[in-house]
């Protein structure tokens, strides 16, 4: 802490962590650094008041909490040393606050206190005099810790009869212990956020805070102050509007309720499906949803009521609301736009177009398993729904996309949808049946153009009647498109008859009549 706040800037200060409960959200809001606005949450909680009432005070009373200097010179250091020792303790609990960052906010209120190597001394005195520990209170809907078990679960694959093993992700609410508990194929950061989308969805609502220990799949680089974490985690928590925490490094205590939790769901789940046999992770999820659901129902040992009871009590009612729809895994690709103004997206093989002036032009395209979005200069210039299950090599065009020149050139085909139904209804109901369908089967019409002219030009290959017959086939079925279509005329399929006639017995001259046994 550099420099010295104004008193409109401490009060914006507190007004923000009360408002988000986070330092690290209120540090991004203001531009402050985390040791600030620890500082002055501290020194405003060690005036033995709720900070909202501290707000409310004159900035003369502000300056006396905030600047006050206690210690003078001839001031009884010990004496005032002793009296922050509780509060030291209790902070030590907090994650990522360590004896030298205390010393250094020691320092600062009381710039004649002890030096950093007789404060720790001392401090591990008075610790080990009066074995002090705390109970820690946590804040009902507050926290959702997650940790994976250090032990595997296992299911067998019918077909080759290979063991595969499991991850089992764990996620538990500290006020309650209420538990959550998945089989995942691995700790891989995608099956992890699946993990925590499935938690997420099992509770029902959504947490201020998200805290694990330092995953690969959820800390890129482990820092007890300020940890990077993953980019696909960042992204899940911008979009549930959730603070991410780690804890520090080989400290279990800072996650003891998931490690609690670990521990219960080794005898609650573990213990119980020892001894079966599963034949897919879906098998293997829903017994453990069940051992879970009695799990979280069973009374506690020591005092009244149930995680679930306590859960949706106390917990439930402070949480947000969840989004209606879960957090998806946003890829991202560099990509190249061609002459024709469109983008190749090669996981899938198709087209998606961008307007006709950014032909050759360098995009970053963004895309889930339902939207794909193209960026040019940081600018978004397309969305597209992603054409998924309808084959390679096709073309998602956007008519405003093009150029005057091409949109004269479609209009001048004469091709639109009621072109060709009309078309249709001269072959036949069957036919105009199957060119509706190709036409639904395209989120753009026009792309639907090609396949339904190839199927109005068999019609000069074949008879019209043949032509009608195959369409009634796909209509039978229900599917239609111009490949159907031609392979059905092409295999003579049309004129095979659905069902012989075994009762008519055909006309011949060496049949008897029935005359002929009278």
């Amino acid at each position: 802490m550099s420099k010295v706040k104004r008193m409109d800037q401490i009060k914006l200060i507190l007004e923000t962590y009360l408002l988000t409960r986070s330092v690290k959200a209120t540090c991004r809001r203001l531009n402050v650094s985390k040791n600030t606005v620890r500082t002055y949450i501290r020194r405003g909680e060690r005036s033995s008041k709720d900070l909202s009432k501290v707000l409310q005070l004159s900035d003369e009373d502000l300056t006396k909490i905030f600047y006050s200097r206690a210690i003078k010179t001839g001031t009884n250091r010990k004496k005032v040393f002793l009296d922050q020792v509780e509060f030291w303790v209790k902070e030590l609990r907090r994650v990522g606050v360590t004896r030298h960052l205390l010393w250094e906010e020691y320092r600062q209120d009381y710039p004649e206190g002890y030096g950093y190597s007789q404060f720790c001394e001392r401090l591990k005195r008075e610790i080990g005099r009066k074995d002090l520990t705390l109970s820690l209170h946590h804040v009902p809907g507050e926290v959702m810790q997650v940790d994976f078990a250090g032990k595997k679960m296992r299911w067998i694959d019918p077909l080759s009869g290979e063991v595969i093993e499991c991850e089992v992700l764990i996620a538990v609410f500290p006020h309650s212990q209420y538990s959550f508990a998945m089989a995942l194929p691995s700790q891989k950061v995608g099956d992890f956020i699946h993990g925590l989308n499935q938690a997420l969805l099992f509770f029902g609502r959504l947490p201020l805070i998200i805290l694990s220990d330092n995953l690969k799949s959820f800390v890129t680089r482990a820092d007890r102050y300020d940890p990077t974490f993953n980019q696909l985690c960042e992204q899940l928590a911008a979009y549930y509007q959730v603070d991410l925490q780690a804890t520090r490094v080989r400290k279990p205590k800072d996650k003891a309720s998931v490690e609690n939790a670990v521990g219960i769901i080794y005898t609650r789940i573990y213990a119980p499906l020892r001894d079966q046999l599963f034949h897919s992770p879906e098998q293997l999820n829903e017994a453990i949803r069940k051992q879970l659901h009695e799990h979280n129902h069973k009374p506690y040992q020591k005092k009244q009521g149930s995680r679930q009871e306590i859960y949706e009590r106390y917990e439930l009612p402070k949480m947000r609301d969840m989004p209606s729809e879960l957090f998806e895994i946003k890829k991202t690709i560099k990509a190249k736009v061609q002459r024709n103004y469109h983008v190749f997206l090669g996981e899938e093989k198709n087209y998606y177009s961008v307007p006709f002036r950014y032909a050759k032009c360098d995009a970053l395209v963004i895309y889930t398993s339902k939207i794909m979005e193209i960026y040019i200069d940081n600018q978004r210039v397309a969305i597209h729904h992603r054409l998924l299950f309808r084959g390679r090599y096709q073309y998602q065009t956007n008519e405003k996309h093009m150029p005057a020149n091409h949109q004269e050139w479609r209009k001048a085909q004469g091709y639109d949808g009621a072109y060709f139904l009309k078309e249709a209804d001269k072959i036949g109901p069957a036919t105009r049946w199957v060119i509706q369908q190709i036409l639904l089967s395209r989120i753009h019409q026009p792309q639907a153009y090609s396949s339904c002219k190839g199927v109005l030009q068999l019609s000069k290959k074949y008879p019209i009647h043949r032509l009608e017959k195959a369409s009634l086939r796909c209509q039978a079925v229900d599917k239609a498109s111009y490949q159907m279509i031609k392979r059905i005329l092409a295999l003579n399929l049309d004129m095979e008859s659905e069902e012989p006639d075994l009762f008519n017995v055909p006309a011949h001259d060496n049949i008897r009549g029935p005359q002929e046994y009278q």
